[in-house]
Formats: structure tokens, sequence, C-alpha cells
């Protein structure tokens, strides 16, 4: 017999015990005693999965499904975990950007505003015929009545000159030059106003960092550890080091690529502390005071606004150089992508 499995076999019965006496921090400290023993015990992996918060939940019983994938328990198990992670998704995560009804203007004001555009336009056109029709001498000033607007001229008749003889007592006719006079056209200007305003209020979302929020325990389960090695062995997660600007790649204890990455500049920090990726996007536009970056790719968000994405705007990494954001080079982005998952541990500090 494998003395480290029986020690490993009785934490387990002591953390059952625990359990059903409604010690819940002996039976979590029974399990991890186990898990340590041996990683690959099923039912510690399930035991401190039952007593961790929802995202450290989901991580435990996965490993628990590596280890054994036809496990029932841990199957429904992992049900469980992921109703758990959509309802504290669903509880905390509100839209930031998206206005709410009472920010937006009413129909009725929008009509109101649209038609005493149209009507500052038609009376600007009306100023403007006016003084085009003093200019050319069409109409008198002041104009009494819209009436001008629409006043034509009244059309000129060309009157043909006609050669009248005129009898002489002088045998020799003398020809009388007429003078024929040259009438010369008047321009008449049409105006034709057309005017369509459309009003279409631009709403432009802001993303703005915010100060780290710091969860509070609840009856309900206890927070995951702040060391970072009470996770299961070989499980995957995040390392951001702020004062090296250096992203590592972690799966248990060991370190499986790292990059140098851009992270927040002072007056826009990147927020420290334990966060896990709630959302992954292949593209995402990124919009905020000053800024605006369409088709950021390998976009991870981990808090909120802040996440972890390639970037082609600047080639100085190694240096604080964002608004709180993890940048990162699109090539090595796109591996870290591909590498973790939604629920993955990220863990910054300095």
């Amino acid at each position: 017999m494998n003395p480290t499995v029986d020690r490993a076999s009785i934490s387990i019965d002591q953390a059952k015990d625990a359990l059903r006496h409604g010690d819940r921090i002996s039976a979590r400290r029974f399990a991890r005693e186990a898990n340590t023993l041996d990683p690959r015990n099923v039912d510690a992996l399930l035991i401190l999965g039952g007593l961790s918060e929802p995202q450290a939940s989901l991580i435990y019983i996965n490993r628990a499904l590596d280890i054994d994938p036809q496990n029932k328990i841990a199957q429904e198990a992992k049900q469980w975990a992921l109703q758990r992670l959509k309802q504290t998704f669903s509880d905390k995560w509100q839209p930031e950007f998206m206005p709410s009804s009472a920010d937006l203007p009413s129909i009725e004001a929008l009509t109101k505003t649209k038609h005493r555009l149209v009507w500052i336009w038609i009376l600007l056109l009306l100023v403007f015929a006016a003084l085009a029709a003093w200019y050319f001498k069409l109409l008198p000033l002041p104009i009494s009545s819209a009436k001008a607007f629409y006043k034509v001229s009244e059309p000129t008749f060309l009157f043909k000159p006609s050669l009248t003889p005129t009898a002489t007592n002088t045998p020799t006719p003398t020809h009388t030059p007429t003078h024929t006079p040259t009438f010369t056209p008047t321009f008449t200007p049409t105006f034709t106003p057309t005017f369509t305003p459309t009003f279409t209020p631009t709403y432009t979302p802001t993303n703005t960092a915010t100060s780290t929020e710091t969860p509070t325990p609840t009856d309900e389960y206890e927070p995951l550890p702040t060391e970072v090695i009470d996770l299961p062995s070989g499980t995957k997660w995040i390392d951001v080091d702020l004062t090296y600007q250096t992203l590592y790649a972690y799966e248990g204890d060991q370190v499986v690529a790292s990059f140098l990455v851009s992270t927040g500049l002072p007056a826009t920090p990147t927020v420290t502390g334990q966060y896990y990726v709630y959302v992954k996007y292949l593209y995402a536009d990124m919009v905020g005071p000053g800024y605006y970056l369409p088709d950021v790719p390998y976009t991870m968000y981990f808090y909120k606004g802040y996440g972890i994405h390639g970037t082609y705007w600047h080639d100085n990494f190694g240096y604080p150089m964002s608004h709180g954001c993890v940048n990162m080079r699109t090539s090595e982005a796109g591996w870290l992508y591909n590498w973790a998952y939604v629920g993955i541990l990220v863990n910054i500090h300095y």
C-alpha cells in the first residue's frame, strides 16, 4: 500500500465527517491536505469544488473530470458550478456603456426638435431669397410678405422695328437709318428650397477604468485563498508582474511561456488583485476618453473594462503604455487567447 495515498484517504474521511457536522472550514482544510498528498484524488477535488467560490469551484471540478471523465458526481457538479457562475455574472456584471431609456430623448422631443430645425431653415432660405432679389433688382426691400418669394418677373416683349417709307419732293429717295434697339435679357433666378433635416443622436460609449472592488465573503462559501499555489496541480493560470511589465502563463507551478507587455500608465493604472476571465472576443472595438480602437484582436476581459489583448498601434512593450489594459504583441496575444479559457485566473501584482 502507498502510505501517501492512505494518508490522503484518511484526510478525505475527516473532511466528509467535518461536512456532516457543518464545519466547512475544517472540511476544506482536510480536503486541501488530501489534494496536496494526492493531486489526482477526485474526492478531494470535488469537496474543494463544493466549498469554493463559483470561479474556483469550476476549476476544481474540471480538474476532477480531466482525471475521471465518466464520474457522474463530477458531471452533475459541473452543471451546478456553471449555474452558480452564470448567476454570479448576471448579478455582478451590468452593461457599462449602454445608456438607459431615461437618458434617451423621447420621440416627442425629437419630433419637436426636427420641426424647429425645419422652420429655421425655411426662414434662412427666405432671407437668402430676399437678399438675392434685392441684389438682382427684382424686388424692392423691405419685403412686405412671403409672396415676394414666389413672385415671377413679368415677361419682356420684343418689339420688332418697322421701316416706314417717307414721301419726299426730291426725286432721289433718301434712306433714313432707323435705330434698332438692343434688348438685354434679364436674369430671373428661381429658388427651389430643398431641405430634409435628419436628427440622429449619437451616443459614444466610454470605457472608464474604475477602482478595484474587493469581494466580500458570504455565508454561502469561503473566498478563494490569496495564495495562487492553492490551485489544483496542473491548473492553468496567468500572472502579470506590473513592476517588470511581464506576463507569465503557468500550469500549476510551472511557467510554460512569458511575454513582455505594456500595462496602465500612472494616470490610468492597471488594477491589482485576482480576477477571472469572464468573456473572450476574437475582435472587439474599444472606446474611451480620447481614443477609439476598432477590431482589437484576441481580447479577454477579466474585470469590467480591463482586459488582455493584442496591440497594433504601438511596439513599445516592456513599458507602461495603456489606459489600464494589458497590451501584448498580436501574435503572442493569439497564443495566449488559444491557450486560456473563460474562467481562468488572472493574478496581477507589483
